[in-house]
């Protein structure tokens, strides 16, 4: 075998046992194995530089560090969903698929419910096969180019088979895993660091470092739910368009559900308010959305929203609690971030007594004090955070000030 042959096998390899370990969870190879490989790869290439290619697992993380991002525009606007906070709100866009449609029996308009991702939108563009762009979603018509940070996330494909099309954008959601998420906090509490809020700024923070190699230690995830163009488009509904991204390799979830009617898509809203708290990922909703990729057409979009779909958001849990005290959490920088002492209560599935107050300017907005009783909830249902006070202690403390010295 010449070493052309060999880095093509191992390429392969790797590729595949890429996609097992973090799309599928099923990995067949040990870590040491795994690595062997990567590194015997890593030599190959060195000793045959005209041997190494974009789609190379080597060159996922590495690359020269971006000294800006440049403006990249979407082939299609990427749209915001309108957001419903009740069943009568959702049933309320039932009826106006149904008005829209008034040609279309009602037993043949089909949904498909996906998990609502608390995350940050990008779009993935690949030519000839290859991963040639990864952009934020910016202000929908344009966003930020992202590539070498999206190249870091190993649940990206760097190639896909280019039968079915020359061309194509698929759009996902960028996450980080709770379980990231409070392993990086911890080492952020533990060097005297301010910890992240909660996942999602964690993980826009991270696509936005100019440095690819630190987005790399961040561990962040993606799930793909849709394209933005296509180069050719056989397909007569969005979830055969689903099946056809998860065999080409891309991550797509695997709790989608395709609904025959309206009222099995709105029974997965209770089913899943529970269920979600279960996933390593943060989920703030449901997605419903017609099926018929025609039907989608005829009923078209606003500037801001698609009629055809709809979020479901989930309202956070939230509980009371007492301000016990008002502490002072110093970084190793030496920020200073104020942190309320509470009497413990138990929210989100955890027992809280500490929560954030983020900065001086936010406790005076919220007129924060010692004693006073106070709602309590999750940002992004990990960090405590005090959301408002409800009732005030009789003798109240004084204002609270940020210390001007080190404390």
């Amino acid at each position: 075998m010449t070493a052309k042959q060999e880095i093509e096998t191992l390429k392969q390899s790797l590729h595949e046992y890429d996609h097992l370990y973090y799309v599928k969870n099923s990995p067949i190879i040990s870590d040491q194995e795994y690595d062997a490989l990567l590194r015997r790869l890593e030599e190959l290439e060195a000793a045959h530089p005209e041997c190494v290619s974009p789609d190379s697992p080597t060159q996922r993380v590495g690359g020269k560090v971006d000294e800006r991002f440049k403006a990249v525009v979407h082939p299609a606007p990427m749209l915001s969903l309108d957001n419903t906070y009740n069943v009568d709100e959702v049933r309320a866009f039932h009826q106006r698929v149904l008005r829209g449609l008034p040609d279309i029996p009602e037993d043949d308009i089909e949904y498909v419910v996906e998990l609502k991702f608390d995350g940050l939108a990008v779009a993935l563009t690949y030519e000839d096969g290859l991963l040639v762009s990864g952009a934020t979603r910016g202000d929908g018509l344009q966003g930020e180019d992202i590539t070498a940070n999206l190249r870091t996330l190993r649940s990206v494909p760097l190639k896909i088979d280019t039968e079915p099309f020359k061309r194509i954008e698929v759009r996902g959601e960028v996450f980080m895993p709770k379980k990231e998420f409070e392993r990086i906090n911890a080492k952020r509490e533990a060097e005297g660091e301010t910890p992240f809020a909660n996942p999602r700024n964690a993980a826009a923070g991270a696509l936005r470092l100019l440095d690819p190699a630190i987005t790399a230690e961040r561990r962040l995830d993606i799930f793909i739910y849709g394209v933005g163009f296509l180069s050719r488009n056989p397909f007569q509904t969005h979830y055969e368009l689903q099946e056809k991204l998860s065999a080409l390799r891309f991550p797509v979830n695997e709790h989608n559900r395709l609904c025959k009617n309206f009222e099995s898509a709105l029974a997965l809203i209770e089913e899943f308010r529970d269920k979600r708290e279960e996933l390593d990922y943060e989920v703030d909703g449901l997605v419903i959305q017609l099926n018929s990729l025609a039907y989608r057409k005829k009923l078209g979009a606003t500037s801001k929203f698609p009629r055809w779909a709809v979020a479901y958001k989930y309202e956070a849990e939230q509980a009371v609690s007492e301000i016990m005290d008002i502490v002072c959490q110093v970084g190793r920088t030496g920020s200073i971030t104020p942190v309320a002492e509470l009497r413990p209560v138990f929210v989100s599935g955890s027992t809280v007594s500490r929560a954030t107050l983020h900065n001086e300017d936010e406790i005076k907005r919220k007129d924060i004090r010692v004693g006073d009783q106070v709602v309590i909830e999750k940002a992004g249902e990990i960090i405590p955070q005090v959301v408002r006070v409800i009732e005030s202690s009789k003798e109240r403390g004084a204002p609270f000030k940020m210390p001007t010295a080190c404390p």
